[in-house]
């Protein structure tokens, strides 16, 4: 399974259906993830595909293919709501969006659905801050500590948020036969950190629910002096069945491989051999990028 790679639907974010489907089917990919940026309409339309008898081998719903959804997944009122938040009544939007995810993806004979906890409540502030900083090479140590801080102590109400929803979705992926992952956040905001990765994972052993390693966001929050690449690998990649690949350049992620400035070759050889693996592009890239991006991505 190491030999695949899935390519996210959101590169087509502007491409008809019909166009989304041929540059899937032409990339390369041996599998989609289907976004959680994606419209009922769009959503429904490449269902049929996948579903759709003699279909091409991309989209054929055989032990082949590699599917993946994003929760929640299609886009809509939910899409702002967190799974880790405080405001119960919005915790339960989130929740019943990430079980409809569920659902669909056992429905369509998906092997993961990847979760994204949502930011710890009162820190908006601080990652306009961090990001404004970084931006103009100003995040220093020391603000970078602070912020750090204001993090972590913001961070545990969300976390029993979060576990509340985890139980519930544990439970539904068991019964269909998906696993869920829970990648290194992008944002610093977000859960979970490495710390709260581990509380997590012993809550929920024997569980279908493990952590997913993307490469460009770890890379993101090193370069911003917040978490070590070093150390995001080490919590998340060596237990992950499905990793994100990609180059990156500063707050630009998910490139081909030379199109950045990691050594994409030589941090994919310490991920685990048997992780699925997938590519989820800069939104910048062109049809072609893309799929130049999938061509070395594979060849790795």
């Amino acid at each position: 399974m190491a030999s695949m790679l899935a390519l996210s639907t959101s590169f087509g974010a502007a491409l008809p259906v019909p166009a989304l489907l041929d540059a899937l089917a032409r990339s390369g990919a041996g599998g989609v993830v289907l976004d959680a940026r994606l419209d009922p309409a769009r959503l429904e339309a490449i269902e049929r595909a996948l579903l759709k008898s003699g279909s091409s081998s991309l989209f054929a719903s055989d032990s082949s293919s590699l599917l993946i959804l994003e929760a929640p997944c299609p886009a809509g009122r939910a899409s702002s709501a967190a799974l880790c938040a405080l405001d119960r009544a919005e915790a339960d939007v989130a929740l019943a969006a990430a079980l409809a995810t569920v659902r669909r993806a056992g429905a369509l004979g998906a092997r993961f659905v990847v979760l994204r906890l949502g930011e710890a409540a009162g820190l908006a502030a601080e990652w306009i801050l961090a990001r404004d900083r970084f931006l103009r090479g100003a995040l220093d140590e020391d603000l970078a500590r602070r912020l750090l801080d204001a993090r972590d102590a913001a961070g545990w109400r969300p976390l029993d948020a979060a576990r509340r929803a985890l139980e519930r979705l544990a439970r539904a992926a068991e019964s269909l036969g998906v696993t869920l992952v829970i990648p290194n956040p992008r944002r610093f905001v977000e859960l979970p950190s490495p710390t709260e990765l581990e509380l997590l994972l012993a809550d929920a052993a024997g569980a279908p629910l493990a952590p997913s390693f993307d490469l460009p966001a770890a890379h993101l929050a090193d370069v911003m002096g917040l978490y070590p690449l070093e150390l995001t690998l080490a919590a998340f990649a060596p237990r992950a069945p499905l990793v994100f690949v990609g180059d990156a350049c500063g707050p630009v992620g998910a490139l081909a491989p030379g199109r950045g400035l990691l050594d994409v070759a030589a941090l994919a050889a310490r991920l685990p051999a048997d992780a699925a693996r997938a590519f989820s592009p800069w939104p910048g890239l062109t049809t072609d990028e893309v799929t130049e991006a999938v061509t070395r991505l594979t060849a790795l």
